[in-house]
């Protein structure tokens, strides 16, 4: 293999699954550069430090050394129980790849220790890789299973020698298991294999558009513990033309990190830059960028353009906001939006803030993150036609998904996903909601102990479990609601999302003067006086001190106003309570808690 380690003997060929990292690391041209920034906080201040992919690889090296040291073989899984983005994970994460390990991810946010620790068992995990702030209590209750120190056994370990990798992994072999959220039940184990991601590389280098010549950038700060992440990495570690940005968590000065590498630059020397010297360097890269492609990947949820929205109008954004807007409007930026609906307000607010509408991701973990997506500059158009579209004459909002990525990843509208029905795999007409279902190389190998889940989630290759119900207009997919965030009633079912929109203008113009920023209403549908009917129960969360002043005539007035001036059936509020909406990382609304709340 040419390449900085041109010298060594490894048994990964490129008949090997693990061959694209290791081509990616020895890549002689790139040896020296820069690959990875690691941003840490000390107290509120982000700093940086550089690896190139030299260094990186050494690290990636030591990290598979270590592995073998503490009894791990190829095929074995070790869990990652971090409680924050890591390098040390990522290095374990490649290290993996070099050894034939596989690579469980915990959920630090939401898993408790037992929760945590029961992952372990359920996967039969050997080791489990913890930082410093892992609960002290977790390696009692993994016991005899080892918990390690991830950056002492990587400070420890002197580099792997290649010829001592693991050459025999396949394409059907497992790469990662991560688990579902939960919200619909337990956890789920999910396997993701070798060519999954491979196939997760070529969809992303399709979908947006990352010739061999273009260099990608990706900027990481969603959690590593999720699917968005893990793919995300896995693809920069994968290809040689690629940098990453790695934040330890979600911080205001993300957006400059963004500016810093759309500039090329590292976070570091953006930080000190003033408005002008900013301005300087954007301009300098937006001339080069057609002798020099770049695409600068995003991943983000839509609550991180709220998050960008009061940056912007408090005057607090990281970085110049002139200088802002023209880099990520003309500097390859793709803000990648995924993981919950893409509707107006987002759309108007990346415009004004950003001069560029979204591009929007669609997928699951069980599809290793991708199956569909919205063009780059999709036309505003498209977005629009799916917010106003209507099915046998009641509203049916929908959001803007775009396609399936041929010949990678294949998506369908179908009437039903129950094996009983007539309808089965059925596909929908024009503009009919159904349940959206995927196929492709990209779809899990299966549940981790759940053989019988797995069987009844995949028929003939199809995915059916994605949950999604939406429509086709034209060619394009829309995304309507969760099929388990429907409400019934009157004999027709009503998505959450198209009522909660309703009734949040609603209240918006009746006692706000059209300020939507004052409170957010979700609804749940309860069958509380009905074997068959939902009713429609309101939360309304009050975010200002003039809506917490008006609670009292809200409550008293909401549900007879409200039933009266909605013009959908299943937006008629039945009862209404007070209270903070929960709400996972991305920002979507835990319906699960809702259900459970007291309903008087």
């Amino acid at each position: 293999m040419a390449g900085f380690e041109a010298n060594f003997s490894s048994p990964v060929t490129s008949a090997s699954a693990a061959f694209p990292y290791l081509a990616a690391l020895s890549d002689d041209e790139a040896a020296d550069r820069f690959f990875l920034e690691d941003l840490k906080l000390a107290g509120r201040e982000l700093g940086g430090t550089l690896y190139s992919r030299k260094a990186f690889a050494k690290l990636a090296f030591r990290a598979a050394a270590a592995l073998r040291t503490h009894g791990a073989r190829p095929g074995d899984r070790t869990a990652h129980y971090f409680t924050d983005n890591r390098l040390e994970d990522i290095c374990f994460r490649l290290g993996a790849a070099l050894v034939g390990t596989v690579p469980v991810t915990i959920n630090w946010q939401s898993d408790d220790v037992q929760r945590a620790a029961s992952k372990v068992r359920r996967t039969r995990a050997t080791l489990a890789l913890v930082d410093e702030a892992t609960p002290a209590e977790f390696a009692a209750a993994i016991r005899p299973v080892r918990a390690v120190d991830a950056a002492r056994a990587l400070a420890a370990a002197a580099p792997l020698a290649p010829e001592h990798f693991c050459g025999a992994t396949t394409a059907g072999d497992d790469r990662f298991v991560i688990f579902t959220s939960g919200t619909t039940g337990e956890p789920k184990g999910v396997r993701l294999t070798y060519e999954a991601y491979d196939c997760n590389r070529r969809t992303f280098e399709a979908f947006l558009e990352c010739a061999a010549e273009v260099h990608v950038d990706v900027v990481a700060t969603n959690p590593l513990h999720h699917t968005n992440s893990t793919a995300m990495v896995d693809w920069a570690c994968r290809r040689p033309r690629a940098a990453l940005r790695l934040l330890q968590r979600y911080t205001t000065q993300y957006w400059g990190v963004v500016v810093a590498a759309a500039c090329g630059l590292p976070w570091e020397d953006v930080k000190r830059f003033d408005g002008e010297a900013t301005q300087r360097a954007v301009a300098r890269r937006a001339s080069l960028l057609a002798a020099e492609p770049q695409r600068v990947v995003c991943p983000l949820v839509a609550r991180h353009v709220d998050f960008l929205e009061s940056l912007c109008a408090e005057g607090t954004l990281p970085v110049d906001p002139a200088a802002f807007r023209s880099c990520v409007g003309g500097c390859g930026v793709v803000l990648l939006l995924g993981s919950a609906p893409v509707g107006p307000t987002t759309v108007q607010r990346l415009e004004k803030w950003c001069a560029q509408r979204p591009t929007v991701r669609f997928g699951s973990t069980e599809t290793c993150l991708q199956v569909c997506g919205t063009p780059l500059d999709a036309p505003l158009a498209a977005f629009e036609r799916g917010w106003a579209h209507a099915w046998r004459g009641e509203p049916c909002a929908g959001y803007y998904i775009g396609r399936a990525h041929a010949p990678h990843t294949e998506a369908k509208v179908v009437r039903s996903v129950d094996r009983a029905s007539q309808e089965f795999l059925v596909a929908c007409g024009e503009g009919e909601p159904g349940f959206i279902v995927a196929r492709g190389r990209n779809v899990f190998a299966g549940y981790v102990g759940e053989d019988e889940a797995t069987a009844a989630a995949l028929e003939g290759g199809w995915y059916l479990n994605l949950g999604d119900v939406g429509y086709t207009l034209g060619g394009d997919l829309y995304w309507q609601s969760r099929d388990s965030a429907m409400l019934i009633k009157g004999g027709s079912n009503y998505s959450y999302e198209q009522i909660n929109q309703e009734l949040s203008e609603f209240l918006a113009a009746a006692y706000f003067g059209g300020d939507g920023g004052a409170c957010a209403v979700a609804v749940v549908g309860l069958r509380l006086d009905s074997e068959h009917e939902d009713q429609c129960c309101c939360t309304i969360e009050l975010k200002t001190d003039l809506a917490r002043s008006k609670r009292a005539e809200i409550e008293a007035t909401f549900v007879a106003r409200a039933r009266h001036a909605v013009a959908c059936k299943g937006a008629r509020p039945d009862r209404v309570r007070f209270a903070a909406l929960p709400r996972n990382f991305k920002g979507a609304v835990l319906v699960k808690e809702l259900k459970a709340a007291a309903w008087d």
